[in-house]
């Protein structure tokens, strides 16, 4: 008799749970039937009665561009011209101006200038605010707008307004469109006889093959211990993530997992066979701008512990894109899930939800900065949203003059005139006592506005620029880099943390005293 009422209870539940579950569906359906039942109306009552004849096809993009701007700043609608752009960009080369953007407050921002493109050249900066893009105002712009915008064929012009932290006045720049081909390690070298430094800029198709060519090369040269540049690479592809990371990683060892709504989207990246391990001292080196695939590679060394995380809070961009084809030629670019670090951390920042470059985390509680988490062997780290550094370590700011003539583009007109003035130049070419009053006295030329003590207070910075701009006309991009090093402070500090670790214990073991003394 008990048994027969347990089972009736069961199945009671089970019915009523199916009713919960049916109403639910039901009331979803029905939402959306009165949602699209509203859109046709007003969209029927705009095409008879609007004061002109409208076009339905761009009334309907409209509205599908405003349906988008109510979720986060990744997911958009994008034409067939911006699926091939967005295809190119991650695969090929184009006509542009070398930057990384995103929305911030509803403006477009510079994430980061492309080292040796024209907005590097032209000293953008990251933080810089596009307000204008040929005079029309950029609020409220979509990355895919301004992209087309600001693509175009090589050799063509394209003038933007910048706003810019500090300057009282709007900053206008007209610049030339270039030919953009991104290496993805574009700078590897050998430091102090064992020390191994890589820049990685991006992480598109080639960034495994291009680094793992550049680790052996200076294994070759006799590396044992290793800087991993990350600083401004605000990410790229997935796969590249992966092979990046599991290059310093052991097979089967986690790097990243993905969480998002539907199953398909809960996903475990593991490296693979061709994981090299290793137990030298490493360094992940980052900053503000270090996003999305930069962010994975450098949660999965910290979670880890096969080296450290060191330099300034990253980005915070931890939100999966997957790209679908519609009709017409069209595509949607949504936000499908969320990255994870080995340890569980979700890499994606937490801000209001009322804003639209927002970056809302289903729960909330993954945006405490204080939340901690374990690595592999115990250390604990924090979650919140990016990746926070073992050891903290600033920059430097730039003084005003300098970035002034970068901006100006005074830097990259002076180094041609140099080197074409100049056939046989020497390495030791700005030890020359002359050199900086020669610059100046092109400044005065060109009725570049400035006082001696502006002058005096970045000569230091501005002399490290223009040699570098010099070198890299001569020699190339090589000798510009190791130039710029000299003058790279939060670089020279990390470098002098590996130079004291004999071991990757010993790396460890330095962080407590490095966090008080370089920073």
């Amino acid at each position: 008799m008990l048994k027969n009422r347990a089972v009736k209870i069961m199945l009671l539940a089970s019915f009523l749970v199916m009713i919960g579950v049916s109403s639910l569906v039901v009331a979803r359906a029905s939402n959306v039937r009165d949602s699209m039942a509203l859109f046709t109306e007003v969209m029927r009552r705009v095409r008879d009665e609007y004061v002109d004849p409208v076009e339905i096809d761009k009334m309907v993009e409209g509205a599908i561009r405003g349906m988008m701007r109510t979720l986060d700043p990744h997911s958009t609608f994008l034409s067939k011209k911006q699926y091939d752009n967005l295809m190119v960009s991650t695969h090929g080369s184009f006509g542009g101006l070398g930057i990384e953007i995103d929305v911030r407050n509803d403006w477009l921002t510079v994430i980061a200038p492309i080292e040796g493109t024209p907005a590097a050249r032209k000293g953008l900066r990251g933080g810089d605010k596009i307000v204008k893009i040929e005079g029309e105002s950029t609020r409220g712009i979509t990355i895919a707008d301004a992209v087309e915008k600001l693509r175009g064929p090589k050799g063509t012009d394209v003038t933007i307004s910048i706003q810019r932290a500090g300057a009282d006045d709007l900053l206008d720049y007209t610049i030339t469109r270039d030919t953009i081909k991104i290496k993805s390690v574009p700078f590897a070298t050998l430091l102090d006889g064992n020390l191994g430094y890589i820049r990685v800029a991006a992480f598109s198709d080639d960034t495994g093959d291009e680094l793992r060519s550049a680790l052996n090369d200076l294994k070759g040269q006799g590396m044992e211990k290793l800087i991993i540049d990350l600083r401004r690479n605000t990410g790229g592809l997935l796969t590249q993530a992966i092979e990046v990371s599991e290059q310093f990683l052991e097979n089967g060892q986690m790097v990243v997992s993905t969480r998002g709504r539907r199953p398909q989207q809960n996903r475990e990246y593991k490296a693979g066979r061709r994981a090299a391990g290793g137990d030298y001292p490493l360094v992940i080196l980052v900053d503000h701008q270090s996003a999305s695939a930069s962010e994975i590679v450098a949660g999965a060394v910290q979670d880890l512990d096969r080296g450290l995380v060191v330099g300034l809070t990253t980005f915070g961009k931890g939100t999966v894109q997957s790209v679908m084809r519609l009709p017409g030629d069209n595509a949607l670019k949504l936000t499908t899930a969320k990255y994870y670090t080995p340890s569980g951390r979700c890499i994606n920042k937490y801000e209001e939800a009322n804003d639209r470059t927002a970056y809302v985390l289903t729960d909330e509680s993954e945006a405490d900065s204080t939340r901690e988490y374990l690595t592999a062997s115990g250390r604990v780290v924090y979650g919140g949203g990016g990746i926070h550094p073992d050891v903290k370590i600033t920059r430097e700011d730039m003084p005003d003059i300098a970035s002034s003539v970068a901006r100006a583009g005074l830097l990259f007109e002076y180094a041609v005139d140099y080197v074409a003035d100049r056939p046989d130049i020497a390495k030791d070419f700005g030890d020359d006592p002359d050199f900086l009053a020669d610059f100046k006295a092109f400044l005065d030329e060109k009725e570049f506005e400035y006082t001696d003590e502006e002058f005096d207070e970045g000569e230091d910075y501005v002399d490290i620029m223009l040699r570098s701009e010099i070198a890299r006309k001569v020699w190339g991009n090589d000798a510009a880099y190791l130039i710029s090093i000299e003058g790279d402070s939060q670089l020279r500090k990390t470098i002098d943390l590996v130079n004291q670790a004999g071991t990757l214990s010993d790396l460890f073991a330095s962080v407590d005293q490095f966090s008080e003394t370089l920073e």
